[in-house]
C-alpha cells in the first residue's frame, strides 16, 4: 500500500509523509498494584494506583471529573517471554489469533484497559480493574467518553 496520500485542507494540497515503522515511547506513569506477577484472571476488583511523573502534573488537571479512564500501558514483563505465538488455544480447544485474545504475548506488548477512576490525589490516580502488575509502565491515560467509546451491538 502506498502510504503517501493526497489530502486537501483549506484548499491546500498536502502529501502525507511516509509513516514510521518503529516508534519510541516514554512512560508517563507507573502502576502501583498489590499484584506482583502476571495472572490471566481476577482483575475486576483489584485496586491500584497510577503514579505520574512530576512533569505531567498539569496534564492531569480535570481528570477527576470522569468516572472511568482508559489506561494504555506497556506489558514489559511479556517482552522477555520465550514464545511469541501467532495463535493461542482457548478453553474448549478452539484456536484464536493473538489479536483475537487479551493475551499479553502481543507483537508490541501493549495493554489497554477501561477502569473505574476512584479518585485523584496529586500525581496519583486510584483505579479499580486495571489488569497490570506492580511497576508496569503507563504510556497514556484518556477519559472514557461513552458517546465515543461505548459501542452497543
Amino acid at each position: 500500500m502506498d502510504w503517501r496520500r493526497l489530502f486537501r485542507r483549506d484548499g491546500e494540497a498536502w502529501v502525507r509523509p511516509e509513516p514510521p515503522r518503529e516508534v519510541t515511547l516514554r512512560a508517563v506513569a507507573f502502576v502501583r498494584s498489590p499484584v506482583a506477577k502476571p495472572r490471566p484472571h481476577g482483575w475486576a476488583n483489584v485496586e491500584s494506583t497510577v503514579v505520574f511523573e512530576p512533569e505531567h502534573a498539569r496534564r492531569l488537571e480535570g481528570i477527576e471529573r470522569f468516572r472511568h479512564v482508559i489506561v494504555v500501558f506497556y506489558l514489559d514483563v511479556a517482552e522477555g517471554a520465550p514464545e511469541k505465538p501467532e495463535q493461542l488455544e482457548l478453553a474448549g480447544g478452539r484456536m484464536a489469533g493473538i489479536f483475537a485474545t487479551r493475551s499479553q504475548l502481543r507483537p508490541n506488548h501493549l495493554g489497554v484497559s477501561v477502569v473505574e477512576l476512584l479518585g485523584r490525589e496529586g500525581l496519583a490516580l486510584r483505579v479499580r480493574g486495571l489488569d497490570a502488575i506492580d511497576g508496569t509502565p503507563v504510556l497514556d491515560v484518556k477519559p472514557y467518553l461513552p458517546e465515543y467509546d461505548r459501542k452497543d451491538g
